[in-house]
């Protein structure tokens, strides 16, 4: 899963055979490599309507409205992939060491809601992980077998 980080790495050392076979999955708790995000609790409900996931949504609103992102949208529906906010943008709690990230195996944008703590932040996290969404439809970049895709999309 392509990723923003929000600090600085952790060392490399026995962790990165478990970072390697889960794709930076464990930086995403709520999600499943390949399934997207996993189904919400009820009990989780109510706190999203006036929590984190309610101000996430209403930051998400703003940023897709800025003009850096209405131009990578128009690009990708011009490519043959048009967003759908529900389904193509996902706000989530995630490891806290994350600002977003692109879940190429869903095609889905995940923003952490626990860590977006300002619009700004939440500006940069889209149009990042949206250049992301770009490249994936654009240049189907094989995101986990080939460095160089990364390197390019980073």
């Amino acid at each position: 899963m392509a990723s923003e980080q929000t600090s600085q790495p952790e060392s490399r050392g026995s962790g990165e055979k478990e970072e390697e076979e889960d794709f930076g999955y464990r930086r995403f708790p709520e999600r499943t490599l390949g399934q997207g995000k996993k189904p919400a609790l009820k009990g989780k409900i109510i706190t999203s309507l006036f929590g984190s996931q309610y101000r996430c949504q209403s930051m998400l609103k703003v940023a897709l409205d800025r003009p850096q992102a209405k131009l990578l949208l128009e690009a990708m529906k011009n490519s043959g992939c048009a967003v759908t906010n529900n389904r193509h943008i996902s706000c989530e709690n995630c490891d806290k060491h994350v600002g977003g990230g692109f879940d190429s195996s869903v095609s889905q944008i995940v923003l952490c809601q626990n860590n977006i703590h300002s619009q700004s932040q939440m500006n940069r996290v889209v149009a990042h992980e949206l250049i992301h969404a770009f490249d994936h439809c654009r240049a189907h970049v094989d995101w986990f077998n080939n460095i160089r895709h990364l390197a390019c999309s980073e």
